[in-house]
């Protein structure tokens, strides 16, 4: 934008939003592997189960969390896993 004959007074909104969004973008790409590790220690506290046999997954390394170990089925897809849990839902008091 410098290159644009224009006056600073016009110029400086559209840096400084810029310099923002690439500090929370920075923000953000930090955090990724630190929420990562806290969910690997919070999730079993509340009683899920890591579950890497269902079919779906974006990455080699994604994982999907499953309160009930029976329904970590290989070669089947979350949705399934959300429809037998709620299946069992019904049926339980």
């Amino acid at each position: 934008m410098r290159a644009i004959p224009a006056s600073d007074k016009v110029i400086y909104p559209f840096e400084r939003v810029f310099t923002i969004s690439v500090l929370l973008g920075g923000i953000a790409m930090v955090l990724i592997p630190v929420t990562s590790v806290a969910q690997r220690f919070y999730m079993p506290s509340v009683g899920y189960t890591v579950c890497s046999e269902l079919q779906g997954h974006p990455t080699m390394w994604f994982t999907d969390w499953v309160r009930d170990p029976a329904l970590c089925v290989k070669g089947k897809s979350l949705e399934w896993v959300t429809e037998q849990a709620g299946s069992t839902r019904r049926i339980a008091p």
